[in-house]
């Protein structure tokens, strides 16, 4: 048997240790397999199933007995004021939505929330509380299972029942209310057009997101708040929620506003809009008078081409206040 030479050698040794460097990861990645599916089968039914949850929030009617009145004041003595009813203060709705295909829209009139779609029980969780003291109700709608383990019992021709989930949530348009959407890892098509909101207050992160209004609101919304990361993200017909404050700040991603729609004749509404990492386009109609701040992000005023002048001459047509700081990104102004 002919001698190896001392470079045969070290070649011999380097592959004998490549190959058992490549088996003991093959025979790790099969270990983590087999452990994620056991994991998974731990949890329960894998397969989707079609849910329809009607979900109760605190009575439209305060059905309390009335508290008996109480002395009369004395003469020249100040009248305390009145304590709210329950039913007087608005719904406190949070929905709490991650990982998956989510659409949120009004619902029936009369109706109640209401959740509808298909997930697989044992890899998601549906859950909601409630707190009659504050009106509030929160439902939130989240996975069971780590994501690593999801992910590895997928590998090696697993069956289909992990499919992602699909859910729409209705919500009742005559039951006035602060809503709370917080949305990640995933994509959502949301329209909040003709319901009795306050304050709204959007996180969005991790996915593709649209936010419509595609009617007016009862009244107007007093306060809306936007906050993405890392997703792209459309707002439309932002003039049918007639709000009287926007506050959006958006980075790792691309945000784009259109804010036509149905404003309040002679309203005057301040519009903050914060980009960072991203492209920015508002898309502002020509018949709304408009007032521009761009600043950068040391919040300096930024030196760029002065936007289309208004076209209205109308005294009485809505004005927008609208300051725009921006940093790393390209923000652009289109009227329309």
């Amino acid at each position: 048997m002919r001698k190896l030479s001392g470079w045969q050698k070290a070649g011999l040794i380097a592959g004998v240790g490549c190959f058992s460097i490549l088996g003991v990861l093959v025979i790790g990645l099969v270990v983590a397999v087999v452990w994620a599916r056991s994991t998974i089968a731990d949890l329960g039914d894998t397969t989707p199933a079609t849910v329809e949850r009607t979900i109760p929030v605190a009575s439209a009617v305060d059905a309390s007995p009335v508290p008996p009145a109480g002395p009369a004041a004395p003469s020249g003595s100040a009248t305390p004021p009145a304590t709210p009813a329950a039913n007087e203060r608005p719904l406190n709705l949070t929905l709490d939505l991650q990982e998956g295909s989510f659409t949120i829209r009004p619902g029936p009139p009369g109706s109640q929330v209401q959740v509808q779609g298909t997930f697989a029980p044992g890899l998601y969780e549906l859950t909601e509380n409630h707190d009659a003291a504050t009106r509030s109700s929160a439902i939130r709608f989240r996975a069971k299972a780590p994501m690593w383990a999801r992910i590895l019992s997928g590998i090696g021709g697993g069956d289909d029942s992990r499919d992602r989930p699909e859910l729409t949530v209705l919500i009742p348009p005559a039951t006035p209310m602060n809503l709370t959407l917080r949305l990640s890892m995933g994509e959502s098509r949301i329209d909040l057009g003709g319901l009795d909101l306050g304050d709204v207050s959007v996180d969005a992160s991790m996915g593709e997101y649209r936010l419509d209004f595609g009617q007016p609101v009862t009244g107007s919304v007093r306060r809306l708040r936007l906050d993405t990361s890392m997703g792209n993200v459309s707002l439309d017909n932002l003039g049918n929620a007639r709000p009287q404050t926007v506050e959006t700040a958006a980075s790792m991603g691309n945000l784009t506003a259109d804010l036509g729609g149905a404003w309040t004749p002679g309203s005057d509404a301040a519009l903050s809009f914060t980009q960072s990492m991203g492209e920015m386009t508002l898309r502002v109609p020509s018949g709304l008078r408009l007032e521009t701040d761009f600043r950068n992000a040391e919040g300096q005023p930024s030196d760029r081409p002065a936007v289309e002048p208004d076209a209205s001459t109308d005294p009485n047509a809505p004005l927008l206040r609208l300051r725009v700081t921006s940093s790393m990104g390209e923000t652009r102004v289109i009227r329309y």
